[in-house]
């Protein structure tokens, strides 16, 4: 598969440690920052991922009611298309941009460096295009779109942050909005009826297991806590709650592996119960909705730096019941995720550990 030529200077700012901050418990790393503007925009070649939302992670956005009367069929399409990113990227922030695009910011790329480019993606042909900065390269944090402005919770970087970075939907460099309560890395965000709701993740030390709500990007509430404290979990939403799916456990006998939990959340009144299991323990998988289902697809199972790739996509239908949807071409997990219409894109990830350029996209 094509891979992006670097730019000449690049190895005058990739860190050769492997740095992906607090992101893996069993993991020591280092980092240095690297703007994506130091790769080479030449055109993709042909050629034939993934979190909070999303993260995560950053999940598509749904009203907080649905209105769906009929479900579309559980077969999903999959394919890959003439085009792939120019370099490999996982655990960035995906959002919409204008009709046909897709606005990647941040992320973690093949050397193990937080990205602080924000680019604009063609889903129709791939180009790719510099819009804008962050002000510090992130990985594994929250993003949501509100109004006309992107917004980036937390993140991975030397350290776990809690800062919140602001970029115009139009491009340009980013400003801070602000900081979330207390550090937070590995979390997942998902937009539901105007609000967006930060859910999961890492400050530092400790699982962070508060949810807690935004309507501006720069204040918050807590609304609820998770029954079961993860990171690297996926989310989707319907009929005004939002299901958490699988994660990292951080802390007792769960810690350092990928688990089966679901979780759902009540967001008109806060309440969080476990509502059923997985059909296998992932983290690092990609929730979307299509036609009126949710679906989750990808992920890692196991524990540790023993961690595999998962290829199957399943259609969601309450408590433990799931479906086989699809086969994912290549296995991937920490994708950013993205609906288009009718269309779920999966860009970039990882597979079995090793950053990704693949593009996956999931049609009804």
């Amino acid at each position: 598969m094509a891979i992006f030529p670097l730019h000449p200077d690049i190895s005058d700012v990739i860190d050769n440690h492997s740095n992906k901050s607090d992101s893996k418990v069993t993991r020591k790393f280092s980092l240095k920052r690297i703007n994506l503007t130091g790769l080479s925009l030449l055109s993709i070649a042909a050629a034939a991922c993934g979190s909070s939302g999303q993260s995560s992670n950053a999940p598509n956005t749904t009203s907080a009611k649905s209105t769906t009367t009929t479900q579309a069929p559980i077969q999903l399409s999959v394919s890959e298309p003439s085009w792939q990113l120019k370099a490999p990227l996982s655990r960035m922030v995906l959002l919409p941009y204008g009709n046909n695009g897709a606005a990647i910011l941040g992320g973690l790329t093949a050397a193990d460096t937080s990205a602080s480019g924000v680019f604009a993606l063609n889903l129709k042909n791939g180009s790719l295009s510099s819009i804008g900065n962050l002000p510090a390269g992130v990985h594994d944090a929250g993003g949501a779109q509100i109004g006309s402005h992107y917004f980036v919770f937390g993140g991975g970087s030397v350290n776990t942050v809690s800062s919140v970075e602001e970029v115009a939907t139009s491009g340009g460099n980013g400003t801070l909005a602000g900081d979330l309560p207390q550090p937070r890395s590995d979390c997942s965000a998902i937009t539901v009826g105007g609000v967006t709701y930060i859910i999961g993740g890492y400050n530092g030390t400790s699982a962070d297991p508060t949810v807690l709500s935004t309507t501006n990007g720069s204040t918050f509430s807590q609304i609820s806590q998770l029954k079961v404290p993860v990171r690297y979990a996926a989310l989707a939403s319907e009929n005004g709650f939002i299901y958490v799916f699988g994660g990292l456990g951080v802390s007792g006998s769960n810690a350092g592996k990928a688990i089966s939990t679901i979780q759902q959340i009540d967001i008109s009144t806060g309440v969080t119960k476990v509502v059923g299991t997985l059909p296998i323990p992932l983290e690092g998988a990609q929730a979307f909705s299509l036609g009126g289902r949710m679906y989750l697809a990808g992920g890692d199972s196991g524990s540790g730096n023993n961690l595999t790739s998962n290829s199957l996509v399943w259609a969601y239908s309450g408590g433990s019941n799931f479906t086989q949807a699809a086969t994912l071409p290549l296995a991937v997990s920490n994708a950013g995720v993205l609906v288009n219409g009718s269309t779920a894109w999966l860009v970039g990830g990882e597979h079995n550990g090793k950053t990704t350029a693949v593009v996956q996209k999931l049609k009804n």
